[in-house]
């Protein structure tokens, strides 16, 4: 393996970009422009993990997802790019053609048996996620059975009906923020049962701050009429990865690697290094010099605390804006950087906790191993409640678990910096 790193190129070298950044995106762009240009990536990492937020912490064999990835597109690119670093395996059907759908056609993707040598897969999961609220489980999306019906009781179900009707008759117009947005599609007394608390315990803004496009991003068309639509429709549904015509709210199964999110941007990364890019970790950006309005030079801090100079025709930031403005001193107009200077961002605190045995926590659920709730997550809808959000990792990949005998939770604290 020959390094590319030199500063400017000599003759005869391949001419660098810079990439800051090896999460998902700096990592993608690094490889992409190892396949399909004259250039070599040179990314630089603040941290000392490869995947950004999208890692796989490990601790002792039991591994922790950050955040919670469900891998699944409905880009036809983003799907092959996957599956040509990890194959799909399908522990039911090994070995055997899986069909999938997309843009309304069928197509069968090979599978390969849990015996071949290498972890490096792609497993079909399958997703169960529900809200916990009332002390109680609601399924997600919200379902019409007879237990949602009886765990909402019936003073409650008949406030959520009218207000329904009454925001179809009069809608909020204009909407101007997420509030508006829901309570237009929901009512607002469902609002209040099962969005707001929870979205104001992630963002730690009220609803009536949070700007009525970021619900129509999140939300994706998902009304109540879909959901009911989906639920009558669900037994005769046949399954799908892709699932492109399913609200990004009610897909039902995923891909998902092996041993995490992280497994995947660390071949990523593994294979940039084999071509001949290189990734610094621990190299955070210090300075951006700007000449003639073109990045001239980013200038980087090591391990050591000793500071590098990087030059390349090319530089692509996957760095925050607000640490990006920052560093490229006075030259932004103090417009802008007012501006990103304010921007907020929004941490969360995960907790590992390894459960020897739980109590049985649902009992109209089959009984599961150790009482392992069925879930990859739960949303914890209770206002009194700080934790935000429960992952079972047991049901996102059993090989994020040292010991079956055990339970695997990732518990979820949403918080500011400082907190």
């Amino acid at each position: 393996m020959t390094s590319c790193f030199k500063g400017k190129p000599m003759d005869g070298e391949k001419p660098i970009v810079l990439v800051i950044g090896a999460g998902p995106a700096g990592l993608t762009a690094a490889l992409e422009l190892i396949r399909r240009s004259k250039y070599c990536p040179v990314v630089v990492e603040a941290s000392h993990e490869i995947g950004g937020i999208s890692r796989t912490v490990n601790y002792k064999g039991y591994r922790m997802d950050i955040g919670g990835h469900r891998f699944f597109s409905k880009s036809d690119w983003v799907m092959n790019w996957w599956q040509e670093i990890m194959p799909i395996i399908d522990a039911k059907n090994a070995n055997i053609p899986v069909q999938i759908s997309y843009r309304q056609k069928h197509r069968e993707v090979k599978t390969s048996s849990y015996s071949q040598p290498s972890d490096l897969v792609l497993l079909i999961r399958n997703r169960l996620s529900r809200i916990y609220y009332l002390r109680k489980f609601f399924d997600y999306p919200i379902s019409l059975s007879a237990k949602t019906l009886g765990n909402l009781g019936v003073v409650r179900i008949f406030r959520i009906g009218i207000s329904y009707c009454l925001a179809t008759l009069f809608p909020k117009r204009p909407e101007r923020s997420l509030e508006d947005f829901l309570i237009n599609r929901f009512g607002d007394e469902l609002y209040r049962t099962f969005f707001k608390d929870y979205t104001e315990k992630v963002w730690g803004v009220p609803c009536n701050q949070i700007s009525a496009e970021w619900g129509a991003q999140r939300i994706k068309g998902l009304s109540i009429i879909k959901a009911i639509r989906h639920a009558l429709s669900r037994p005769l549904q046949q399954k799908s990865i892709e699932q492109k015509n399913t609200s990004t709210s009610l897909i039902e199964r995923f891909l998902y690697p092996k041993l995490g999110p992280g497994q995947l941007w660390e071949e990523v990364a593994r294979r940039v290094e084999v071509a001949g890019g290189q990734i610094l970790l621990g190299h955070k950006v210090s300075g951006v010099r700007i000449v003639s309005g073109r990045v001239d030079a980013v200038m980087v801090t090591g391990n050591d605390g000793g500071e590098k100079r990087i030059e390349a025709e090319h530089f692509i930031s996957t760095m925050p804006i607000k640490d990006l403005v920052a560093a490229m001193n006075d030259v932004p107009p103090e417009e802008v950087r007012a501006i990103a200077s304010e921007l907020p961002y929004r941490d969360f605190v995960t907790v590992g906790l390894l459960v020897s045995r739980m109590k049985k926590i649902d009992h109209s659920l089959a009984s599961q191993l150790n009482e392992c709730p069925p879930d990859n997550w739960i949303y914890v809808q209770e206002s009194d409640v700080k934790l935000g959000r429960i992952q079972v990792f047991n049901n996102w990949s059993p090989y994020l678990v040292a010991d079956s005998k055990n339970v695997w939770l990732g518990l979820e604290y949403f918080c500011q910096e400082g907190d």
